[in-house]
């Protein structure tokens, strides 16, 4: 089919390469959607564990009105979605622009959940005049997994970093098919939160990826790969749980002797005829943390080997490509607050009223939050922009909204502030949706102006970046590229008290050095308050174990 640069027909039916797609026209938001898109065959069966493939074409019209299944994760102590879970969802303006750039975004979740219906990209595809994919990829065991009896000889299938291929395999459907839809090809930011940002800076050192987007937007993502021996280890002990937990065997240790005693082919096969929510349960839940779920394997076809560090190393190139980073100023808040240690004090209300569990909440959240938004920014725009002359074009945020007194209840300021996602809903939006995900007090009509002059000028900076690779321009606070330099302002600090947005540069430079000389200094710290926190609250944490290992 022949596609036009100059003009798109605005219509809900449209033609892939692999078959007619119709989708909704939502007057409300005057934009076009097309939800639960294939962008790759189901990875279930024989093609569990491997590299995603195309998908098939299909005849006739196929229906683009609903998601499609999430992928397999835990909801609680259940297993919930599909194996074929590989879709997309596309959102543009109703009109007859063409030649749109694209922005394509990766969910959060830590990688074992989330879902590509989480960011309803309306209002932004409106606002940006862009075109708005949002995607699935595969979480968990059935995502990142390594297990040396299903090693095939092919480096894609063995890498065991399948949730990122599908990432790229979503990259590759939108260069093949963007055009049918008003986009430019050419034109394509690969933006994720959390979990999706750590796999979006994954995907900038990735050769599988290369010449498939020219930019990124990182939302809360530092680096962090995994030793692929780690992966094997892990993933021989999920197995066994899975195998045990289905009657194989008795123990765990007798279903990994009873397994590695069988044929590989044999074995592989056992493997993969096991339910995917066995291996969701087997492995269960991980905060911020490798141990418990290595992923992103430094394997050497999908991630260099030593990660982030073969750049250092001068082993792979530098990504020299225009990227936003953004971290949160009470970044870590939601994560002390679930951590065993204080979940159940926040949840009985003790938290806030008991003065000795308050100081140490407040120092985990203020000094878990420098480090994590330090290990998110900083230290990423520090790698980024080092060793390349010129360096590429590096914009840098600190969201701080929640934080400032008067904003949101009072409780939740202390409890969260500005807290790990909290920028997501003003990316999309979707206020309505920030409504049912936030306790009472947090999105308030109060806070409504303030919320929405800092949307519109968060939405200005995201529109100037997908067209131009420069978030800056008219009418919009100057957002200097990132610069280590003493005394120069380097990152964008976006506030709101209740009625207007507050943004402005800022020279803060988060070190880890200067934070844990503060919290060695902090008066309110016994040596035993801070042992403590070290040792309950941060290790094993991402920006605790280095993330991007050491060990090179």
């Amino acid at each position: 089919m022949e596609t036009n640069r100059e003009s798109f027909k605005p219509d809900p039916l449209v033609s892939t390469r692999y078959g007619m797609l119709e989708g909704v026209r939502d007057s409300e938001s005057g934009t076009l959607r097309w939800l639960g898109v294939p962008y790759a065959k189901p990875p279930a069966n024989e093609l569990r564990w491997k590299a995603p493939l195309e998908p098939e074409a299909w005849e006739g019209v196929r229906s683009a009105k609903q998601y499609g299944n999430s992928a397999v994760q835990l909801m609680g102590e259940d297993a919930a979605g599909a194996e074929d879970c590989l879709y997309l969802n596309v959102r543009r303006p109703d009109d007859e622009s063409a030649g749109l750039p694209v922005f394509v975004f990766a969910h959060g979740g830590g990688n074992l959940g989330g879902a590509g219906r989480d960011f309803r990209g309306e209002r932004l595809a409106k606002a940006t005049r862009s075109i708005v994919i949002s995607i699935n990829y595969r979480l968990g065991a059935m995502g990142f997994f390594r297990h040396p009896l299903l090693r095939t000889g092919d480096p894609l299938d063995d890498s065991g970093n399948y949730g990122l291929l599908d990432i790229v395999q979503s990259l590759r459907w939108v260069r093949g098919n963007i055009e049918r839809f008003g986009g430019d090809p050419d034109r394509v930011t690969l933006g994720g939160q959390s979990a999706g940002a750590r796999n979006v800076l994954a995907a900038l050192i990735s050769p599988c990826a290369r010449g498939l987007f020219r930019q990124a937007v990182v939302m809360s993502g530092g680096m962090t790969t995994a030793d692929p021996r780690q992966g094997d280890a892990k993933g021989e002990e999920v197995a066994a749980k899975a195998l045990a937990a289905s009657g194989f065997a008795a123990t765990e240790d007798e279903a990994k002797r009873k397994l590695m005693s069988l044929p590989a082919e044999e074995a592989a096969a056992l493997l993969r005829s096991l339910g995917a929510d066995r291996y969701a349960r087997a492995l269960g839940q991980a905060a911020i943390q490798m141990a418990p779920f290595p992923h992103l394997f430094e394997d050497g076809a999908v991630i260099p080997e030593g990660g982030f560090g073969a750049a250092d190393r001068g082993q792979a190139p530098r990504p020299p490509v225009p990227v936003v980073l953004g971290s949160l100023e009470t970044e870590f808040s939601v994560f002390a607050m679930g951590d065993p240690e204080f979940a159940p004090f926040a949840a009985d209300g003790s938290l806030t009223e008991d003065p000795e569990k308050s100081k140490l909440y407040e120092a985990a959240v203020r000094y878990g939050s420098e480090l994590y938004a330090g290990f998110n920014a900083e230290r990423v725009a520090e790698w980024l922009t080092e060793r390349q002359d010129p360096p590429p074009p590096v914009y840098t945020y600190r969201f701080c909204w929640g934080n400032r007194e008067g904003v949101i209840d009072d409780r939740l300021r202390f409890l969260l502030g500005a807290s790990h996602g909290a920028d997501v809903m003003f990316y999309t939006g979707d206020f309505a949706a920030a409504l049912q995900n936030h306790p009472d007090g947090y999105v308030t009509a109060d806070n409504e102006p303030g919320r929405e002059a800092l949307t519109a000028i968060l939405h200005g900076y995201v529109r100037n970046f997908l067209h131009a690779g420069n978030p800056n321009g008219d009418g919009l606070p100057l957002w200097s590229e990132w610069s280590p330099a003493e005394d120069r302002p380097r990152i964008l600090r976006l506030d709101a008290d209740a009625e207007r947005a507050i943004v402005r540069m800022s020279g803060e430079y988060l070190r880890d050095d200067g934070t844990l000389a503060s919290m060695e200094a902090d008066p309110d710290l016994t040596p035993e308050r801070r042992a403590w926190i070290q040792s309950r609250i941060f290790d094993g944490r991402f920006f605790r174990t280095g993330g991007r290992r050491k060990n090179e």
